[in-house]
């Protein structure tokens, strides 16, 4: 058996790969949202970090949105809703994959429910220098419609870079699918991947996400910042595109829901557009 997990405590499961930890799941206690930290790509060097002072409500590897039927879940303020995880997660051990599953509540501050979510994250056997993680999201109004509001806060996956990354102090480098490079060129701009490559111990290591064609409004969008975030974000049309007449929400019907599937590939060393458009491909095809 490749991978294997270990409950540490209640609410804190970590993941590991050939006796590796890749990951840790925080879901329990008085966490505001589950996520995962740290993030670890191959030969153990840690991408992401968790609560950086300029944004303490960035989790490392994390889902949440900014307006949910006016529901501020992105924040961590005293009047931000927050998100629950309804149980502890089920996960399925192969040879080739760790498959986590997580359903989770998104709650007012109050406790009201807003909608339900299926989390479902696929750690696969590290090869080449590359580990994939393919992140699926379900939204499900339960409870009546929902609206996920048109705003820049927010991602269905995001991410905050560690400070080595960073293309403002870093020296790191943001590029998208469609020849953007840097801040200016992808943010709020359209684009089937995004990646940020910067240095971490002395060595590069990178992070791409790709945007599932099968998704609503691919190519997304992305939210993706110089100092370190790292966001897919298909709703906050109004600031990306700098229009007031447009508007990026989405109505999801009571009864009904709407499915995002994504994978992020972390990668040691630099990879070329030309090198990340195979993956590309190779993930678009499943």
């Amino acid at each position: 058996m490749v991978f294997s997990v270990r409950l540490v405590r209640d609410g804190f499961l970590e993941v590991f790969e050939d006796d590796t930890l890749i990951a840790i799941y925080r879901y329990g206690g008085g966490i505001r949202k589950p996520y995962f930290y740290p993030i670890y790509a191959p030969k153990g060097m840690m991408v992401t970090r968790d609560e950086p002072p300029d944004h303490i409500h960035h989790r490392s590897l994390w889902t949440a949105h900014g307006d949910v039927n006016g529901v501020d879940l992105w924040s961590e303020k005293p009047t931000a809703g927050f998100i629950k995880c309804a149980d502890n997660p089920t996960i399925s051990l192969r040879s080739d994959v760790c498959v986590l599953n997580s359903i989770n509540l998104w709650l007012s501050v109050e406790g009201g429910r807003l909608m339900d979510e299926s989390r479902v994250v696929a750690f696969w056997k590290t090869r080449n220098d590359i580990r994939l993680i393919d992140y699926e999201v379900e939204f499900r109004a339960s409870y009546g419609d929902v609206t996920l509001g048109d705003t820049k806060e927010g991602g269905i996956v995001a991410l905050r870079v560690v400070d080595s990354m960073r293309e403002s102090v870093g020296g790191g480098v943001i590029m998208n699918s469609e020849g953007g490079v840097g801040e200016p060129q992808c943010w709020g701009k359209r684009a089937r991947w995004c990646d940020y490559t910067g240095r971490v111990d002395g060595e590069i290591v990178g992070i791409t996400i790709f945007d599932h064609p099968s998704n609503p409004r691919h190519p997304t969008y992305w939210h993706v910042r110089a100092y370190g975030l790292f966001a897919v974000n298909c709703f906050g049309l109004r600031d990306f595109e700098g229009r007031k007449d447009v508007d990026g929400s989405m109505k999801i019907d009571r009864g009904s829901n709407v499915k995002f599937r994504y994978r992020i590939m972390l990668h040691r060393g630099r990879l070329s557009r030309d090198d990340i458009e195979e993956y590309y491909r190779e993930y678009a095809s499943i």
